[in-house]
């Protein structure tokens, strides 16, 4: 007898070994049920089945996640999927009392196309099918009413996500906060979602759909925590991860996180690629009023896409292929072709823009945003303004006032620190000679010089005051020279900060962490194994982020982890080399570094992030370790010059889109450990007619292949025992 708990109630559900549908008997509702399973499977979906109706959908959803790389033929974890991706709660009707459904992740996406849920029908007998799609259909239908009614509902420019009440039930500071920012943000003449006042006369059944039409109308989302937790907390997760969704679609909206109290490294991995404001900061709701009104624009037409059709077919092609180059790295036949477009119109924006891209190696137009250094007197800058529509001008000016803004912090910074150098500096200037005074005075008198040794020449007091003033000027005057000694030099502000050889340290329970590396002119970088004794064990998120001038560095052995986005965007770093005590590649590590050619990863590494290498579009080969059990999603996405790979023998499922656009891959090795390949885990390698399966024919056959995973039709599959040949 297994032990299983009601969908929709909750209660425990009793039944027979081999039945695959039962009756509960709190409810009356009738329940698929997964296939057999050993205790640890049943404990899994019974953990998962707790957190989802306490509508921790994301965490419940890395269980049914992790069922499916054990097992990826249980139908009921792919429906639990399903129930997670839609947010699906079940409630009391008042009228009939039965468990209904209710919709907390409405999508524009129907249900009944789902990939999920296919792949639950798929593995699911005849009459698991007939209870699966009747409950499907009243998803659907349900969800049908919330995007009916959201199309009636206003429209609104910002939408403020926060935690209303702490786990007494009491007020949150992020309340408080929120509501503040609500009434400020009023009156600069934004339209605003607050809950507390937008849904203040609301039934809890009329919410989704008010929720649903903010998300999509909002051009900015406003993410308040003043405590890590709160913005995890299960309903604001809910809020932006959803809209960070609708980011995905739609460039043009915003989500800017603004914490208080806590450390920017505290927000949510999620936020690592975005820009947080810090309220505690003087002038923080000036500065985001100002920026909300960049991205909201009263009446403004929409943006235009990054490459805009043309009045000429000739020169709208010829953009299309400049982009697509930019897009590749390949800068120099980029600004070939916008200078063809330039012969053509001389007034076309866009092919100044590519050229100022070409010429800052940036990929991507929202790239430039993260320039190191300022480019609003570059003469295709210049142009691109000038001759640019009002939308392309604003975006452009907002990008180089980024960037102005970034590096004029980073300036201050800079003194700021040096100053504490020198107030560290003079006075042990000053006491050094005070005590060559007093040595010379008392301790060696002259008349008892030993060996009757010419007395040499004595410093007199105005000499003393002289040197003195010399040094506190030269300190003054030449600050930056402090900064080429190799000693560690704390400040009094904070004695968890240490710089060594002009780089930013922090100190944490006895290890040490690579913090900031100010400017990044250097073009190769070497890491100490430690610093005043203690190690150096990691390196923080965006460290090196947009470091377009490194060309190369070395990490030393010992360091264990390397932070998101570490190394982003570092357009010339051509090869690095990974010390062996690294335990995990985390998410966008290394993604844009065009010109990054090899890696070897070493073994001991588990996991490989999403997006840990995407769009590196210089890498040719990647060796990667037996000790590596999961590749994240997106991790070789736009690899265009990768043209074979191993995966290794833990793997158990290819994550979606892990080797999108791999357009060179010509041959993969994949182990008989692999159960599942996702979602266009493939999708656009063109390329690739081989394929070697460490298992039998007939295992591949029994492996569920996502859609969007053509080319793996098109290819050989060489298995042990004799190869499947496509039709």
């Amino acid at each position: 007898m297994s032990l299983f708990e009601c969908k929709m109630c909750g209660g425990a559900l009793e039944f027979t070994e081999g039945a695959a549908v039962a009756k509960c008997k709190y409810c009356g509702t009738a329940q698929t049920l997964p296939k057999t399973v050993d205790e640890i499977m049943q404990n899994l979906f019974v953990r998962a089945n707790a957190l989802r109706l306490k509508n921790e959908f994301d965490k419940a959803e890395k269980i049914y996640e992790r069922i499916i790389q054990n097992d990826p033929t249980q139908s009921e974890a792919y429906w639990g999927l399903i129930l997670c991706k839609y947010g699906i709660e079940y409630v009391d009707d008042p009228e009939t009392k039965q468990k209904i459904p209710t919709c907390h992740r409405a999508s524009y996406d129907s249900i009944i196309a789902d990939d999920d849920f296919r792949l639950a029908l798929e593995y699911a007998d005849e009459d698991q099918r007939a209870v699966l799609d009747e409950q499907a259909r009243e998803i659907d239908r349900i969800q049908k009413e919330i995007l009916a009614l959201a199309q009636k509902e206003e429209t609104y420019d910002v939408f403020i996500c926060y935690k209303e009440t702490d786990e007494n039930g009491k007020r949150t500071r992020d309340s408080v906060i929120a509501n503040d920012i609500y009434y400020q943000l009023k009156q600069e003449g934004f339209k605003v979602f607050y809950a507390a006042i937008t849904l203040e006369n609301k039934l809890g059944a009329a919410y989704e759909p008010i929720i649903f039409a903010a998300l999509h109308s909002a051009r900015v989302m406003l993410a308040i925590g003043t405590k890590p937790e709160y913005f995890n907390a299960v309903w604001v997760k809910n809020e932006w991860s959803r809209y960070l969704k609708v980011i995905q679609k739609d460039r043009s909206k915003l989500l800017i996180p603004c914490y208080r109290d806590m450390d920017a490294y505290e927000l949510p991995d999620e936020f690592a690629h975005l820009q947080a404001q810090d309220m505690a900061k003087i002038g923080f709701i000036n500065d985001l009023v100002r920026g909300i009104r960049k991205v909201v624009k009263k009446d403004a037409p929409k943006a235009a896409a990054a490459v805009p059709v043309s009045s000429s077919p000739n020169t709208s092609a010829l953009l299309k292929r400049a982009f697509i180059f930019l897009e590749d790295g390949d800068w120099s036949q980029a600004d070939d072709f916008c200078e063809k477009v330039l012969n053509q119109d001389p007034e076309n924006a866009q092919a100044y823009l590519g050229k100022l891209m070409a010429e800052l190696h940036v990929s991507k137009q929202t790239m430039l945003e993260h320039c190191e250094t300022p480019f609003d007197t570059n003469h295709n800058y210049m142009k691109a303004v000038r001759f640019a529509d009002d939308t392309l001008k604003t975006t452009l000016e907002g990008y180089a006032e980024a960037v102005r803004n970034r590096n004029q912090k980073m300036v201050a910074k800079k003194s700021k620190r040096k100053k504490k150098v020198a107030l560290v500096i003079i006075p042990l200037v000053s006491l050094l000679v005070a005590a060559a005074l007093v040595l010379n005075a008392f301790v060696v008198p002259r008349n008892e010089q030993p060996n009757n040794e010419p007395i040499p020449p004595s410093v007199t007091d105005s000499q003393a005051l002289d040197a003195t003033t010399q040094a506190t000027e030269a300190t003054t005057k030449a600050p930056e020279a402090t900064t080429q000694a190799p000693e560690t030099t704390t400040t009094t502000e904070s004695a968890d900060i240490v710089y060594f050889e002009g780089l930013e340290y922090t100190i944490s329970q006895n290890a040490i962490t690579l913090t900031s590396i100010g400017s990044c002119t250097a073009s190769d970088i070497v890491i100490p194994s430690e610093i005043n004794g203690l190690p150096v064990t990691s390196i923080g998120g965006a460290v090196f982020r947009n470091c377009s001038q490194l060309t190369s560095i070395s990490i030393p052995n010992g360091i264990t982890s390397i932070g998101n986005y570490a190394f982003s965007n570092c357009s010339n770093l051509t090869s690095i080399s990974l010390p062996d005590s690294l335990i995990s590649i985390e998410n966008y590590v290394f993604p844009n570094c065009s010109k990054l050619t090899s890696i070897t990863i070493p073994e001991g590494i588990t996991s490989i992030g999403s997006y840990a290498f995407s769009d590196c579009t210089a890498l040719t080969s990647i060796s990667i370790p037996d000790s590596v059990t999961s590749i994240g999603s997106y991790a070789f996405n736009g690899c265009s010059h990768l043209t074979s790979i191993s995966i290794p023998i833990g793997v158990s499922r290819i994550e979606k889109n892990s080797f999108t656009n791999c357009k060179r891959l010509t041959s993969i090795s994949i182990p008989n450990s692999v159960k599942n390949i996702a979602t266009y885990a493939f999708r656009n390698c063109s390329g690739l007619t081989n394929v070697t399966y460490g298992g039998t024919i007939e295992q591949w056959k029994k492996i569920p292949i996502a859609s969007g995973n053509d080319p793996l039709q098109n290819a050989t599959i060489h298995c042990t025992d004799g190869d499947i040949i496509p039709q």
